[in-house]
C-alpha cells in the first residue's frame, strides 16, 4: 500500500511537467540539440581529426618535395660550377676523388707523404667498400671507401710533419685512428688507420 502511495505521489509530481505546453513544445527541439551534439561528438570530431592528420601529411610531403627540388637545383649548380673550372683544376679534383679505386696511386700517395719526413715501415690496404645510393636517387653517385693502415718511424717532429702531409695528400683521406709510441730506445713509431674515397658515377 505504501509503495502505491509512493508511485501515486511521483505521478502527481511528474504529470504537471509532462502536460505543460511549454515542455511539450520544446521537447523535440531539446532532443534535436542532443542528437546534433552526439552527432558532432561521435562522427564529425573523428572526421575533423582525420582531416587535420591529412593536412599534416600533405605539409610533410610538401617539405620533402621542396627538399628534393633544392637538392636537384644544388646538384645542377654544382655540375655547372664544375664544368666551368679550368682543365688543371678538374684533373686535381679527379685525382683527389677518382671514379675508381686506383689503389696503386693511393699507395704511392701515402708512401710519398710518409717518406718526405719519416721512415716508412708498413702499409696495408684493408678493404674497399662501395655504398649504393641508387635507392635515394637514380642520379646520385656511389661513394666508396678504401680503408688503409700504415706504420712509420722518426722523431716527434718528423711524425707530426708526416701527419700533416697525409692530411694534405693528393688523395682525399680521413685519418680515423692515430697512435704514437715511444720505445725505450730509438725513434718513435706512428701507427695510422684511415680511409680514402672514390666517387663512382
Amino acid at each position: 500500500m505504501s509503495q502505491n502511495k509512493y508511485y501515486s505521489r511521483y505521478y502527481t509530481y511528474i504529470t504537471p511537467v509532462i502536460t505543460n505546453k511549454l515542455v511539450k513544445s520544446s521537447t523535440p527541439y531539446i532532443f534535436s540539440v542532443l542528437a546534433v551534439t552526439l552527432f558532432m561528438i561521435f562522427i564529425i570530431r573523428p572526421t575533423l581529426s582525420t582531416i587535420a592528420q591529412l593536412q599534416k601529411n600533405i605539409e610533410t610531403h610538401k617539405q620533402i618535395l621542396d627538399q628534393l627540388k633544392k637538392k636537384g637545383q644544388d646538384l645542377t649548380l654544382a655540375k655547372q660550377n664544375f664544368d666551368s673550372l679550368d682543365p688543371q683544376t678538374k684533373e686535381r679534383i679527379k685525382l683527389a676523388l677518382p671514379s675508381q679505386a686506383q689503389v696503386t696511386s693511393l699507395v704511392k700517395s701515402l708512401e710519398d707523404s710518409v717518406k718526405k719526413e719519416a721512415s716508412f715501415s708498413a702499409l696495408q690496404v684493408q678493404s674497399v667498400t662501395v655504398y649504393d645510393n641508387a635507392a635515394e636517387a637514380t642520379t646520385s653517385p656511389n661513394l666508396g671507401e678504401i680503408e688503409f693502415a700504415l706504420n712509420a718511424q722518426g722523431s716527434y717532429q718528423q711524425l707530426m710533419a708526416t701527419l700533416d702531409y697525409l692530411k694534405h695528400s693528393s688523395r682525399i683521406v680521413t685519418l680515423t685512428n692515430i697512435v704514437l709510441n715511444k720505445p725505450a730506445e730509438g725513434n718513435m713509431s706512428l701507427s695510422v688507420t684511415g680511409k680514402a674515397y672514390l666517387l663512382k658515377n
